[in-house]
């Protein structure tokens, strides 16, 4: 149980970094025009949504 949690959140992460990339290469956004924050604050919330449908298709029951 505890390796499907972990791979939930490294996937998440993975996904989320992997999301906020391919928006910047639909939309050809030089990474150093809006600064890490900005991709902070994009990649963070597609990991989350990453991982909400992750903890649904292994069941590992992160959530209530």
């Amino acid at each position: 149980m505890l390796a499907k949690r972990i791979a939930v959140i490294i996937g998440g992460l993975i996904i989320g970094i992997a999301l906020d990339l391919c928006v910047l290469a639909l939309y050809a956004i030089p990474p150093a025009k809006y600064g890490w924050l900005y991709h902070l604050g994009t990649a963070v919330p597609l990991a989350l949504a990453a991982m909400i449908v992750l903890d649904a298709v292994l069941k590992t029951e992160m959530l209530p």
